[in-house]
């Protein structure tokens, strides 16, 4: 049977044995030993996740980022408010009910009788302490990175369970905003990211075995409705048919990201739109990419359509902006890049022509398993620029480098640098989105324009259907005139599901697993 789920030539570590599948069998003890586990899970009400990734954190600070979030997002770690996945917008987490003061200012009103982790109560200085840490520019966290980094944020704390949040410039969707920011226990350090995160979900962080696994366990002080769960255990595999074959023999409940290859079981395999948006970014630092002729070129060389259904999803689709169709501000007019390579080398000849450095050495980073079968479609598009006449190469990190390698300082004689990357938005608003990649102050804007950035202030405090219209006109802009970056796909994901369990992946599976959702038949 494992032969079958595997393949001859594969070689993983399963119920703690390893196995390599070529001329040797597995032996009937370990056999054994993965039945007891199994009904010992079934009795326990425990549940075992395989992740595509190891953890680079577990801090509140990270928790945007899908790694962590996974783990910790709704169930370590919550927030003031919760992204709606079906109806859209948010809804009360750790605040009761909201309400704007005036255009710069809200107050929150949180709920009463809520217990941290290590006994502390949950009250107004503690929200204010978390979001004092989250957002402070040392610590870098992805709250401030992606969403405050431009706006001053003040706390006021009105009595235990009224706080007041005002920001300038002033943030009509604070509430949304807000989600992004994880309360935090006051014992958690304060410049300093922590490998024990303590707050008021359902879950307690037990363990973390870099090497092997994290353990979560159900918090019996829970304010909230009791999950199912009583423990969860992540584990991480990096090959797509490993973790299908886990799940497959009951080593595993949820197996994520799973390649089309792989998911050759209907009754287990569901795929879902997971709101992750896959990009190239375009690091204008170096030459040629100053130039927008070549930053052109890149998005033309690629036959996006001609991958999907060989080494994408066949239900994923060409992206052309950093929202899909659920989030205020998506520009239903604008299109992908058509695949043109005759255009792509016209561009470069153009740029070539006046001086820049077009045939100089490209280098293209990359997170280590991104998604399934990143590595041949990153060969794939490879081979499309160098078709054009660009020569790329591909440079892969794991997390933490990766992470590393996209924030400033650079170094100054690094090569003309592409970053391959993903970005997931399920608030709903594309402002969030907007003010985190096109906004001069955020370290993400590779082509920092006055213009844009005008734009952006100004949407920013508008609302309602102006709010659309001008969202709209910014990703025009960035996508015909600036270009700072190549949209790949709107992305599909599939989990692998076991049948002794009910789970149903939503926009937000991809990086959130919410073990409250989780059933047992």
């Amino acid at each position: 049977m494992l032969l079958a789920a595997l393949g001859e030539e594969a070689a993983t570590t399963l119920g703690g044995t390893f196995v390599q599948h070529k001329g040797i069998t597995l032996a009937a003890s370990a056999l054994v030993c993965l039945q007891a586990a199994v009904a010992s899970a079934d009795t326990q009400r425990t549940v075992t996740i395989v992740l595509p990734d190891p953890l680079a954190s577990v801090d509140a600070c990270q928790v945007q980022t899908s790694t962590t979030g996974r783990v910790v997002k709704l169930n370590v770690l919550e927030s003031l408010t919760q992204i709606d996945v079906t109806n859209g917008g948010v809804k009360p987490r750790l605040a009761t009910e909201w309400a704007a003061l005036n255009e710069s200012t809200w107050e929150f009103k949180l709920r009463q009788g809520v217990k941290f982790h290590d006994g502390k109560d949950m009250d107004a200085k503690s929200v204010a302490y978390s979001i004092e840490r989250v957002l402070d520019p040392s610590l870098g966290c992805d709250a401030y990175a992606f969403y405050f980094a431009n706006t001053k944020v003040a706390t006021e704390v009105v009595d235990d369970h009224t706080i007041r949040i005002t920001t300038t410039p002033p943030q009509p969707i604070l509430p949304t905003l807000m989600e992004a920011v994880s309360i935090v226990s006051p014992t958690t350090p304060r410049k300093e990211l922590t490998r024990q995160p303590v707050g008021t979900g359902p879950f307690r962080f037990s363990k973390w075995d870099p090497q092997a696994e994290i353990t979560l366990d159900k918090f019996d002080g829970y304010w909230g409705d009791k999950p199912a769960v009583e423990q969860a255990h992540y584990r991480w595999r990096q090959e797509s048919l490993v973790r299908a074959a886990m799940v497959k023999l009951g080593e595993a409940d949820i197996g994520l990201n799973i390649a089309d290859q792989d998911a050759d079981n209907p009754a287990t395999d569901v795929s879902f739109h997971n709101s992750e948006m896959l990009r190239i970014q375009i690091n204008t630092d170096q030459p040629p990419f100053n130039d927008v002729r070549v930053r052109k070129a890149l998005n033309l060389a690629l036959d996006r359509q001609g991958l999907i259904g060989v080494l994408v999803n066949a239900k994923a689709t060409p992206a052309a902006q950093i929202v899909g169709p659920s989030a205020l501000g998506y520009n239903p007019d604008i299109v992908p890049y058509p695949f043109d390579p005759d255009a792509a080398r016209k561009f470069l000849a153009e740029a070539r022509a006046d001086g820049e450095p077009v045939d100089a050495p490209i280098q293209m980073i990359a997170r280590a398993n991104n998604f399934p079968n990143a590595d041949e479609v990153m060969e794939a598009f490879v081979a499309m620029w160098e078709a054009v006449g660009l020569k790329v190469n591909v440079k892969t990190l794991e997390m933490a480098q990766y992470r590393a390698s996209g924030k400033p300082p650079f170094e100054a004689n690094r090569p003309a640098t592409l970053r391959f990357s993903s970005h997931d938005n399920a608030t709903g608003d594309a402002g969030v989105s907007i003010l985190a990649k096109y906004h001069s102050s955020s370290f993400q804007a590779d082509v920092p324009n006055a213009e844009v950035d005008a734009m952006i202030e100004k949407a920013l405090g508008s609302t309602g259907e102006d709010r659309r219209a001008q969202f709209q006109a910014i990703l025009k802009k960035v996508h015909e005139e600036i270009v700072p970056e190549i949209w790949v796909y709107d992305m599909v994901s599939t989990a692998r599901i076991n049948p002794r369990i009910t789970y149903v992946p939503n926009a937000a599976s991809g990086s959130i697993i919410d073990l409250a959702s989780i059933a047992f038949d």
